[in-house]
């Protein structure tokens, strides 16, 4: 039976993965997120006319491929999130550590991508809040609830201690990797987060209970 008109064929999506995987990779080098649509056409061996049919415009297929970034990064946010790890400091120590590793095996590259591309940007900006930066503050948050819930630390506007644990920690990697600060202003990343979250904990550790608080007399 003929296909009705304007449905998509059976390789569609197959095909718009395809692209998607192609002009991803391209996004991706330290100059990718100025590559114009006809350029990326050429990395995907399409057409403009054939690239604008799977994905409109070069603004769409770059909010598409941040979407499709968080797609991906779905089981490292959870498990940021939601894995157990001991107690807060060690807790807290295997998730800047592991935004370290993530960033240093190419998580450092999305967000550079995702800021070149959207930074002034009115429509790509809050696609990269949304699907890059925020789940990853989120996940943050959601750790921090769980240590709150325990006793471990203080009650406080969880968003805005998930903003003072993460922001530091990738102002300093984007220091060190995407702007090579490490060639003219090098630093120690390990000791930079074992000094940052011995601050935090100061900052945020609830109070030990005072012995004899709840005796009488």
């Amino acid at each position: 039976m003929a296909r009705v008109k304007g449905s998509r064929n059976a390789d569609y999506e197959k095909e718009r993965e395809r692209l998607l995987e192609a002009v991803r990779v391209r996004l991706l080098a330290p100059d990718g997120a100025q590559t114009s649509f006809r350029e990326l056409a050429e990395v995907a061996g399409v057409s403009v006319a054939t690239l604008r049919h799977y994905f409109g415009s070069r603004e769409a297929l770059l909010a598409e491929v941040m979407a499709d970034m968080h797609r991906r990064g779905l089981p490292y946010l959870l498990a940021a999130a939601m894995e157990s790890h001991g107690p807060v400091r060690e807790s807290l120590q295997w998730f800047l550590q592991s935004l370290l590793t993530g960033w240093r095996m190419g998580v450092g590259a999305v967000h550079a991508f995702g800021l070149t591309a959207s930074v002034g940007h009115e429509t790509l900006g809050p696609v990269y809040v949304q699907e890059l930066l925020e789940p990853t503050l989120q996940s943050a948050e959601a750790r921090l609830s769980r240590h709150i819930a325990d006793g471990e630390l203080r009650r406080c506007d969880v968003r805005h201690a998930a903003l003072e644990l993460v922001c530091p920690v990738v102002l300093g990697l984007l220091h060190q990797v995407q702007l090579s600060g490490a060639r003219c202003r090098p630093l120690d990343v390990e000791r930079f987060l074992a000094d940052h979250l011995d601050t935090f904990l100061r900052a945020y550790a609830a109070a030990p209970e005072k012995p004899g608080r709840n005796a009488r007399g």
